[in-house]
């Protein structure tokens, strides 16, 4: 089966990346539009010296009309990235929204062949600091420099997109056109972003799928704020659904944000997943007025889910011991077995988070029963011990929720 498992690139996993025992735990990254912009020659330098596949994410939020959230000051990072779609639109957009009728004037064409040229000139153009970028990763691996040689484009080319309510929206007209615009002019080398909004049902993937111009071979989707935890048995139907009316063009589909539940539909077709390094297995498709950094946490494999360090180590001391995690990272902090988990930096964390979902998908894909058989144990065992002033059924519902998905699939 081919399948790729994607992070979302960050200035703050560097020295992640730069770490060998890393390597098979991840597969490809996605590297957002505004850093691929703002910080060019940094960005550029690292993402080429990882030697990988990779794609760059062109959507920023300031291109879609919004009257839902409250207007703030734009990011510098943002405007860089809205020149690349439309330099007037950059010059006066913190006066007012940029309307629809703006992209519907006849320049659509022309911002999509800007935005496709900037990613497939990336490769050449973004490479001033690969240098130094292979430097400190050899140094860091304790390897000698790579022999130069030409730098990889990115796997596929991402066109300009808006998040949607469905095909009749005008939004997805003018993201059906980009697609159009960009099969015509790279072939299979185009993989668009599918996105929906919050609050429209997932089954609206599998519409947008069928209404997809020919000429697709990828696709990744993303439901916006799409938690797992909250995942419905209609959810993992719909993503399913998806799944099949894709492979009925020849599409395959990765979904761009999720989580172990992800993992769980990888045998059932989906081709792969992405997220962050230790956060956004979920991401709010609309322009929010103000972003920071997520909370230190620890990721419980046992309940497939991150919890703060002062929440999870109870519940780490209170599940049993062969439940706890055996990573490197963990028990190199082990006590009677468990790990105890604030003596772990937050890189700490994050290596042993890329180690659990490591295990988790290889786990998944060599025996889905067991995987959903071990899933299920652990939401009984929760049922009968709970934690003490904890609401422990918060981890176990999902558990219970994904058995029943998935298995009601495999009927």
């Amino acid at each position: 089966m081919d399948f790729q498992h994607w992070l979302s690139y960050s200035h703050s996993d560097q020295a992640l990346f730069r770490r060998p025992d890393l390597d098979s735990s991840w597969d490809a990254l996605v590297v957002p539009g505004t850093l691929a912009t703002f910080y060019f020659e940094g960005t550029g330098g690292f993402v080429l010296a990882q030697r990988a596949p990779y794609v760059i994410d062109p959507r920023t939020p300031l291109i879609q009309t919004s009257t839902e959230v409250k207007r703030s000051a734009p990011r510098a990072s943002h405007l860089k990235l809205l020149e690349i779609h439309d330099p007037e639109a950059a010059a006066w957009w913190p006066e007012r929204e940029i309307p629809r009728e703006h992209w519907e004037d006849g320049r659509w064409p022309e911002v999509v062949e800007s935005v496709l040229d900037f990613q497939t000139q990336y490769s050449t153009a973004a490479t001033a600091k690969l240098d130094k970028y292979e430097r400190l990763k050899a140094e860091a691996r304790g390897e000698q420099l790579p022999t130069p040689g030409v730098t990889d484009a990115p796997a596929r080319l991402v066109p300009p997109y808006w998040a949607v309510h469905g095909s009749a929206d005008p939004w997805w007209r003018l993201s059906r056109e980009a697609i159009s615009i960009a099969i015509t002019r790279h072939g299979g080398q185009v993989q668009p972003i599918l996105a929906i909004r919050e609050d429209v049902p997932t089954n609206v993937l599998a519409e947008l799928i069928a209404d997809l111009p020919d000429g697709l071979t990828d696709v990744f989707c993303w439901k916006g704020s799409w938690d797992e935890a909250k995942a419905t048995e209609e959810d993992v139907a719909a993503w399913l659904d998806a799944v099949r009316v894709a492979r009925d063009r020849g599409i395959s589909v990765t979904n761009l944000y999720g989580g172990f539940l992800s993992a769980l539909m990888l045998p059932l077709g989906l081709a792969g997943f992405g997220h962050g390094v230790g956060y956004s297995e979920s991401r709010d498709t609309r322009r929010l007025g103000e972003t920071g950094a997520s909370e230190t946490r620890y990721y419980v494999p046992a309940v497939h889910g991150f919890l703060t360090v002062p929440s999870a180590q109870p519940l780490i001391d209170h599940l049993p011991a062969e439940w706890a995690c055996r990573c490197d990272v963990c028990r190199s902090v082990a006590v009677n077995d468990r790990p105890v988990i604030a003596t772990l930096t937050q890189e700490d964390r994050k290596a042993h988070f890329l180690f659990c979902r490591r295990d988790e998908i290889e786990a998944v894909l060599s025996d889905q029963q067991a995987a959903l058989d071990q899933m299920r144990g652990v939401a009984d065992w929760l049922a009968s011990n709970p934690v003490p002033a904890m609401d422990t059924d918060r981890w176990a519902r999902p558990l219970r929720t994904w058995f029943q998905a998935i298995s009601a699939q495999l009927d």
